[in-house]
């Protein structure tokens, strides 16, 4: 999906048609002010459902002289969740220039980036349990908020909520497969 999907599903919800025909449209002009600002809002709902969902990368890093350098990184980390070594978790410090695990070698690191700020046309990537739906409601609150609907943004709020606490219970609701002794 991309930002100009997402921005069109809440011009949709907003029923800003005026908005949802300039983005239809084939030379899809961003220079309308309330179209860049809900272009800005749906770049602002992907980094904060990037807090609350986050997309976990992993890769195989090297360290020298018991770090592991932000630059054996594709991007720089926000969050490092884990690094493991051989299989097990080792512990690890974030220090200057980059993560210090102790020792050299190869090791596998989890950890999270800060998306970058897109463009209309840029593909979004989410983290586990985020889908379209739910990033058109937060574009639709921050637009509100935005443009002092504020009312209508409590609206959208309410909406992005229950749906991220449905799919927060949805994931704990499992329960392991029975054993017998």
């Amino acid at each position: 999906m991309t930002v100009r999907e997402i921005a069109l599903s809440a011009a949709e919800i907003l029923q800003a048609d005026d908005i949802q025909s300039i983005l239809g449209s084939d030379d899809g002009d961003v220079t309308d002010p309330d179209v860049r600002a809900l272009v800005k809002c749906v770049d602002l709902a992907v980094r904060e459902l990037a807090v609350d969902m986050p997309l976990i990368e992993k890769s195989a890093v090297r360290a020298e002289n018991g770090v592991i350098p932000f630059a054996a990184f594709g991007a720089v980390p926000s969050t490092v969740r884990g690094v493991y070594r051989n299989g097990r978790a080792v512990r690890f410090k974030l220090v200057a220039d980059g993560i210090y695990v102790g020792g050299d070698g190869e090791y596998k690191a989890e950890y999270t980036v800060a998306p970058p700020e897109s463009t209309v046309d840029a593909e979004i990537k989410l983290g586990l349990g985020a889908d379209a739906d739910i990033l058109c409601y937060l574009a639709a609150r921050n637009y509100c908020l935005v443009t002092g609907r504020a009312d209508e943004a409590t609206v959208w709020d309410q909406r992005y909520n229950a749906e991220t606490e449905k799919r927060r219970i949805m994931r704990r609701a499992s329960l392991p497969k029975r054993a017998w002794a």
